[in-house]
């Protein structure tokens, strides 16, 4: 039998978002050990490559703030982007099920709870030196956007502008992530980040919105499905539901792993398109790969993704998707979050893609 030579390990780590990596992962372990391939989830000790990319092997699936940030503002070239996912999850501003809060315009005057990094972007980083800060601190400030985007967006519906509510400065596990507690985690996986982040132990907002300090929340992805399936929360009004705002899970590679090894990157972006095929005549197994990963039900994962979700999950790198990537830059570029916009063009690289899916 021709032995296969093992090649030195890939990194990979990714954000609680629909992705194929997981899946190749989970269920094409010996499609990777045919071809020589290994990979480790990033090592918490190393916790800021999730934000810096500073590693020459490594694999992100994430969200697409992050990446924007490390091309934008720090380390433009770093990363080459390979694929595109969508990510279309329920998200909005939550309530106690008591509450009189039914629509957006029931939040005028209300008490809001916000992260204080949700709310320097509100204010567009006003006496903040944001160029000057740490990665970690900087992508996180960034991660407000989230919240930020959410708020404008609801409050829109009622004619209404941030400016009507009320912040309540008040961290949450995604935008006020300490760097510290991220290094000492058990591990990198979301479910490890971000344990029960839908109950009042897991999440300083929930606390505070179960005790009534606060009259709303935002939250999203699987997490938003939590807080609804336990009764514990009710949404106002389901961002979901308007295309303007869909995110895009982004796939980003090492441009020296791409430099150096492109039959690397070819055969993990082929493993990943086949995974995507896959996943389309096997929900069951999609749906639990991501709960167990998230650390959530799998009712949360199809409640928040949707019911066909796991026909999506084919990276791409279509203009619909990247008309979708530019919308969200130009939410950090309008809030001083970029100092010039990141040539999308430049920054993908579409041959693995466009390999993958031929075959």
């Amino acid at each position: 039998m021709e032995r296969v030579s093992v090649r030195p390990d890939l990194t990979y780590s990714n954000c609680p978002v629909p992705n194929a990596l997981l899946l190749v992962l989970e269920r094409f372990q010996g499609e990777l050990e045919r071809r020589g391939l290994r990979f480790s989830l990033l090592p918490p000790d190393q916790a800021e490559v999730h934000f810096t990319f500073a590693h020459p092997r490594y694999f992100r699936f994430g969200g697409e703030i992050p990446p924007l940030i490390s091309e934008g503002v720090r380390a433009p070239g770093r990363t080459r982007l390979i694929g595109l996912t969508r990510c279309r999850t329920r998200q909005g501003f939550f309530v106690l099920p008591d509450s009189d809060i039914v629509e957006p315009a029931d939040l005028k005057g209300k008490r809001i709870g916000l992260t204080p990094n949700a709310i320097q972007v509100l204010r567009r980083l006003e006496g903040i030196s944001y160029e000057t800060m740490r990665p970690w601190e900087q992508t996180q400030l960034a991660l407000g956007t989230w919240e930020a985007r959410a708020l404008i967006h609801t409050l829109s519906k009622a004619g209404l502008a941030p400016a009507d509510v009320e912040w309540i400065p008040v961290p949450n596990p995604w935008a006020a992530h300490a760097h510290q507690a991220a290094r000492t985690s058990s591990s990198f996986a979301p479910q490890d980040l971000f344990p029960d982040a839908a109950s009042p132990e897991g999440n300083a907002q929930v606390a505070a919105l179960v005790e009534r300090r606060v009259d709303a929340i935002f939250s999203f992805l699987p997490y938003a499905a939590e807080l609804e399936l336990r009764g514990t929360a009710r949404l106002v009004l389901d961002l979901s539901q308007f295309p303007e705002n869909d995110y895009v899970s982004t796939w980003t590679v090492s441009r020296q792993l791409v430099e150096e090894e492109p039959e690397v990157v070819q055969m993990v972006v082929q493993l990943a398109v086949e995974a995507g095929r896959w996943a389309m005549s096997h929900p069951d197994d999609v749906g639990a790969i991501h709960a167990e990963n998230l650390g959530v039900s799998v009712e949360a994962v199809w409640r928040a993704f949707g019911p066909h979700f796991h026909e999506q999950l084919v990276p791409r790198l279509d203009p619909e998707l990247i008309a979708t990537l530019d919308r969200t830059q130009a939410f950090l570029l309008e809030h001083n979050l970029l100092p010039q916009a990141v040539e999308l063009d430049e920054w993908i690289e579409p041959g693995f893609l466009q390999s993958a899916v031929r075959c």
